[in-house]
Parts: C-alpha cells; sequence; structure tokens
C-alpha cells in the first residue's frame, strides 16, 4: 500500500452520477468508488507498506486510488506510478482513469490494430481525446461525434478528418457511406447504441463504456453478432491491476499524454460538479489541493472503529435477516468471537448455515437461544461467554417483532409484544454495557419512526425509546449510537416479506445491507449519537409523511420543485391538473416542464421555446437524467432519459408523455382532498 498527499484529484462522471444518486448501488459496490467520492489523483508518496520496492516517500505520482478528492488517501501500490518530472501535478490527475480505460479498452479488449478504424461518441470529451491519441499511436483511423459544434470543431482542429452529431442518428448513415468501422467505443445509450452496433464490420469489437443499459436491463438485437463481432462491457474500477505498470509505463513513454483540463481550488468543488453535470468543459475537470489556492476547511477523515479480535461482540436477532448480516460484517471487520442470541438460538431456520460460514472465516461464533428482554437470561448468556475467555467488547441490538395494524385495533398483548424486544431488550443490554465497560454499543432503529407510520405506533415508540436511550448514555459519557435504517434491499423483513416494490413506490429506495452496515461505521465513526442510513426519493417520500411535523423535519431535503419555489408539488399537483378544463392540462404541464428545463440548462425560461427540440439546448446524458427525475419529482411520472435524447423530442412531446402517463381523469379528481 502507498499513502499519497494528493494534490490534484481528476473529477470523473461516475463521481457526478454518485453523487446525484443516479449511479445503482450494484455499480458501485466492490469497486473503488464504495470508499467515496473521487476515483484518481496526483500527489507526493508520504509512506509506502512492506514489499513495497518501485515507489519510495517523496516521490511525485498519479494513481487510481479509493476516496482521492481528499488531501490524503491511501491506495494499492500496484496502481500507482511515477511521473515525469516535467509534468505537473494538475496534468497527471487526468491520466489514470482515462489512460487506464483506454489502454485496457483498446490494447487488451478491442486489441485495435494498425490500419483499422474506431468510432468514438463523446470525441471531446476525457475518453474520446485519450483514444484519439492512442489510435494515432497505434496507427488507426478515428471517427468521432460530439454534442455541439463548438466540440466538433475541436476535433476538426485536432485533425479528425469525420466528426459527426452524437445528439441525433445522423452519424449512422455517415459512417455507413464509410463503409462501418472495425471499433466502436461508446458512451450512448438506447437506439443510438444499437445502430452503433450495426455499423461494425465482420470480426468487429463494441466497447460499452456506459452503465444505463446494462444496469437498466437493456437489450441488444442478436443479428449484428451474426458477423462474429465481439461486445464488452468495460469498467476500469475492475481492471486487474497487473495491467497498470503498462500504463504507467505508456505515460512515461508519451504514449498516454495529459488532456485539455479545467482546475478549480478545493474549495470551489461545488463549481466544478456543477460543470461537469452540465458539461461546460473539454476534456478533464482537475480539482486542486495546491497550498496557494484559496483556503480551504480540512475536516479529519472518519476511521471505523478497531473491533478487537480477543473481545467478544454480542448481536441480538444476530441468527436471522439483517442480525446476521450485521454477524457477517463484524466478522469481516476483524471480529473473532461473536454471541448471536435469539429466542430460537441454533433451532433458528438461518443459524446452522450462518454458524458454518463463520466458522469457515476463522469467527468462533456461538448462538444462544435466549429472550434478550429477560435479564436472567442474558446474565446466563454472559456468563457463558466469560466462561469462553473472551469478555463482552460489543453490543448490537437487531432484535425486533413486528406487528402492522392501526393502533386502535391493537390489543395491549400486541403493543406489548412489539414493545418488549426493543425497550426491554435495550434496558437489559444497558445495564450489561455499564456493567462491563463495553466499548461499542449500537441500537438498530428505522427511518419510520422518525417519519410516522400510522400502522407502526408501538414499533415506532419502540426505536424512539432506543434512539432517547443512546442519548441518555451519551449524556453520561458513555458510548453509544442508534442507527435508523432505511429499505435494507437484500435482507431482512422487507425483502423477507417481497413488500420491496411497495416501499420503493413510497420513495424509500433499497440498499444493500453491506453499503449500509459500511455507512453505519462511517457514522459511527463521526461520533453521531442518533443518525439515519437511507436512500430515499424525497418527493415521493414527502407524500406518505405521516404529521406535520414530520414533513417540517424533513423539509430542507425535500426538493424544490415541492416546496420553496411557490409551486405545489407531487399530488397536490396531480389534484391541481383534475381542477382545470381539458384543453388546458398540456399547456399547463408544458409550461412547468420549461421551468424545470431551464433549472436543468441554467437559464431563463424566456429564452426556451416548447416546439424546439432538447437536443438543440446541447441537452446530455446527465442533463436528461436531472430533467428525469424533476419530472418524476413533480408529477410522479417515470420518463425514460432516452425518451429525452431522442433527436426531435421538444417540450411539448414531453408534456404529452407526461399527460399520457397521469392517472385517468376520474382519479385525478378522486384524490383531491375532501
Amino acid at each position: 500500500m502507498v499513502t499519497l498527499a494528493v494534490r490534484a484529484s481528476g473529477l470523473n462522471y461516475r463521481d457526478v452520477l454518485i453523487a446525484t444518486n443516479l449511479l445503482p448501488g450494484e455499480a458501485i459496490e466492490g469497486t473503488l468508488s464504495a470508499a467515496g467520492t473521487g476515483l484518481e489523483c496526483a500527489g507526493i508518496v508520504t509512506a509506502v507498506g512492506d514489499g513495497v520496492e518501485h515507489l519510495a516517500v517523496g516521490d511525485r505520482v498519479c494513481a487510481m486510488a479509493p476516496a482521492a478528492l481528499a488531501s490524503h488517501t491511501t491506495t494499492a501500490a500496484a496502481v500507482t506510478g511515477k511521473i515525469p518530472d516535467e509534468m505537473s501535478f494538475a496534468e497527471a490527475a487526468t491520466l489514470p482513469v482515462l489512460a487506464a480505460t483506454v489502454h485496457y479498452a483498446l490494447a487488451h479488449r478491442a486489441r485495435l490494430r494498425p490500419g483499422e478504424s474506431v468510432l468514438v461518441h463523446g470525441g471531446a470529451g476525457g475518453v474520446g481525446l485519450a483514444t484519439l491519441r492512442y489510435a494515432r499511436h497505434v496507427g488507426a483511423q478515428v471517427i468521432a461525434t460530439a454534442g455541439t459544434e463548438a466540440k466538433r470543431d475541436l476535433l476538426r482542429a485536432l485533425g479528425v478528418e469525420h466528426v459527426f452529431n452524437s445528439r441525433d442518428l445522423t452519424f449512422v448513415e455517415h459512417v455507413e457511406r464509410l463503409g462501418g468501422v472495425d471499433v466502436v467505443v461508446n458512451s450512448l445509450s438506447g437506439e443510438a447504441m444499437v445502430r452503433s452496433l450495426e455499423l461494425l464490420r465482420p470480426g468487429g469489437r463494441f466497447i460499452e463504456l456506459g452503465k444505463r443499459d446494462i444496469l437498466g436491463g437493456g437489450s441488444l438485437p442478436m443479428n449484428p453478432f451474426h458477423g462474429d463481432i465481439t461486445f464488452c462491457g468495460v469498467d476500469v474500477t475492475r481492471m486487474p491491476q497487473h495491467l497498470f505498470a503498462e500504463v504507467f509505463a505508456a505515460i512515461r513513454q508519451g504514449v498516454h499524454r495529459p488532456l485539455p483540463y479545467t482546475l478549480y481550488p478545493a474549495a470551489r468543488v461545488a463549481e466544478a460538479f456543477s460543470a461537469m453535470r452540465h458539461s461546460r468543459h473539454i476534456g478533464k475537470i482537475v480539482v486542486s489541493f495546491d497550498e496557494q489556492d484559496e483556503p480551504l476547511a480540512i475536516e479529519a477523515r472518519a476511521t471505523a472503529p478497531v473491533l478487537d479480535a480477543e473481545g467478544t461482540y454480542l448481536v441480538s436477532g444476530g441468527l436471522s435477516g439483517f442480525g446476521a448480516a450485521t454477524a457477517r460484517r463484524l466478522a469481516e471487520r476483524g471480529a473473532r468471537h461473536l454471541a448471536l442470541v435469539s429466542r430460537r438460538g441454533p433451532a433458528a431456520p438461518e443459524a446452522s448455515a450462518l454458524l458454518a460460514e463463520l466458522a469457515e472465516r476463522g469467527v468462533r461464533a456461538q448462538a444462544y437461544a435466549a429472550d434478550v428482554a429477560d435479564p436472567a437470561a442474558m446474565a446466563k448468556v454472559i456468563q457463558a461467554i466469560h466462561v469462553g475467555g473472551h469478555a463482552p467488547a460489543g453490543i448490537v441490538h437487531a432484535a425486533m417483532h413486528l406487528d402492522d395494524d392501526a393502533l386502535t385495533e391493537l390489543s395491549d398483548e400486541r403493543i406489548n409484544a412489539v414493545l418488549l424486544p426493543k425497550i426491554a431488550g435495550g434496558l437489559v443490554l444497558d445495564e450489561i454495557a455499564r456493567s462491563h465497560d463495553i466499548a461499542q454499543f449500537i441500537m438498530y432503529s428505522t427511518v419510520s419512526a422518525v417519519m410516522g407510520n400510522a400502522r407502526q405506533s408501538p414499533y415506532a415508540a419502540a426505536n424512539l425509546f432506543l434512539e432517547a436511550l443512546v442519548r441518555q448514555r451519551r449524556a453520561r459519557q458513555e458510548s453509544g449510537i442508534a442507527l435508523a435504517w432505511g429499505h435494507i434491499g437484500d435482507v431482512g423483513y422487507i425483502a423477507r416479506n417481497d413488500i420491496s416494490h411497495f416501499v420503493t413506490g413510497i420513495g424509500l429506495l433499497p440498499i444493500p445491507s453491506a453499503e449500509a452496515l459500511a455507512a453505519g461505521e462511517h457514522l459511527a465513526a463521526t461520533g453521531a449519537s442518533v443518525c439515519a442510513v437511507s436512500r430515499s426519493h424525497w418527493g415521493r417520500v414527502r407524500g406518505v409523511l405521516a404529521t406535520a411535523d414530520a414533513a417540517t423535519r424533513f423539509s430542507l431535503l425535500i426538493p424544490a420543485d415541492h416546496e420553496g419555489d411557490g409551486q405545489p408539488g407531487g399530488h397536490d399537483k396531480l389534484r391541481e391538473l383534475a381542477t382545470m378544463p381539458l384543453e388546458q392540462v398540456v399547456p399547463h404541464v408544458a409550461g412547468t416542464l420549461i421551468q424545470a428545463l431551464a433549472k436543468v440548462l441554467h437559464t431563463d425560461p424566456g429564452l426556451l421555446d416548447r416546439s424546439k427540440p432538447l437536443q438543440d439546448y446541447g441537452l446530455d446524458s446527465l442533463m436528461a437524467a436531472e430533467l428525469s427525475v424533476r419530472a418524476r419529482n413533480l408529477y410522479s411520472v417515470e420518463i425514460s432519459p432516452t425518451e429525452l435524447l431522442r433527436a426531435s423530442t421538444t417540450v411539448d412531446d414531453l408534456a404529452q408523455f407526461v399527460c399520457a402517463r397521469l392517472p385517468s381523469r376520474q382519479d385525478l379528481k378522486e384524490s383531491r382532498p375532501s
């Protein structure tokens, strides 16, 4: 491993997609992006790990690195390489991701050869320019597309003979006249992607760099594959590390050279993200950490607490669902001794498989049949832990019982059954923690406790009690954090009962358990006492907040399209449409969408024409995704970004799309408040 003092960090579209919640969790999990924002940087080596021979403290380097948008980062030595003395840090920061992407895609996947031709979409972007340079080095011909005339002019000035528009499908006819191509480097989606595939000559190779069609379950026609073509989905974050030695050697040899870039000091990072999102740049955007730049408030990076390999970590409810996922996470983090408590203990359905899995990892996990709310039963568990020779070091309270119903329908017995595991169990574990000076005390709560759920009153009360218990412990200078979980997508009550579609529909989006637990660890490291881990569509959530107090509590998170700009949002807008004469509905929706488009384009609505194709305004994929989200927030209607990027789509067309997907007129009227 190598630790760097970062001097410049390259900003990538992937960072923007993650920051704006447009990249699904499965595209992040297991990659460098899971650690935080930033994939690449340049700086000075401040420390090296054992066995690192090709680098030394003080070396000037560039690297692929996790959470690289920071003053310091630590990464693998294999993905770190020296840079030439004459190369600045800002120049070097433009290279790691793009050089690795192009080298991996064209040298190893496409095997681009002299005399071949390559079609690259978005040719004026970072990948496009890097592709142009590498193809010339190989001796291949480049055909490029770009979204604006200025970018097309740049490519022509750089010597690209054939340059076409990426905003429509006219490039298809032009490339067909040229006889097709041997390689396509693609970042387009939908029909443009399919038509690009059809442009390949026999034996051609299609390099897919985008994620939308792949993760969205897109489909391709099979006919083009009759021509013995190859399709490769390339993700540089999953590239074999040993190939980076080739990449850094090629950088030092001048095969991959720094790209044009726009430099932002770290104090203006918000402007850098905005510029990236709206494609107001050519080449790369680089964020500088130069000491001579504007002053920057630096916040120490929180690090997750170190687990005690000699101590025992007790997890109530730890033999199934999210509790079992917690046990696995503790094992991954270094816990070697686990006490997993549930009413059924070893007889729990998931117990035997979980214990066997943990044993294979070298973890000594013991299942205990005990009621966490029973002080005597838990005293026996603690005694058994001491007999095992590994004293309690941490507690996670994940036990729960749900019984959803209107409060008036719940008997005292049903209410007590919900309250007991959380409240009485929490008090028992609190007493154990105070008696044993437990370093980590974690209570599991739920976001529904603060948002409100009319059918979970006892459950909300029980979880709010646990949050209050943690606050009381912290007031006594004792350890503790309460984590209010949102929609855990792969395990637990929601996944087990197959109600994910419903929960997603009300705005609570699924989070993989591993990602949620990692976020919980980060929050614990910050010293927080009570906090939530949830991925939410706040426009939808607003419609289900149970009380006015809850709506006020989350008002800063609700999109401006719903509050704060004088416009009603969500269901209110639908009810508003029900009061209008039918002939006014489409023009009214078009007027609202003009306002939304103006916000996306950062321009005056009065300058926009409802009958003009959206493509003429330079709308790119990120901007189309943002406009799609705004349309969904306004009218609870899904409009694919692909529909917005069609060559002829206008605001009037978009209004027709929205109105065609609205509930029936009668349903709109019936949704009006009484």
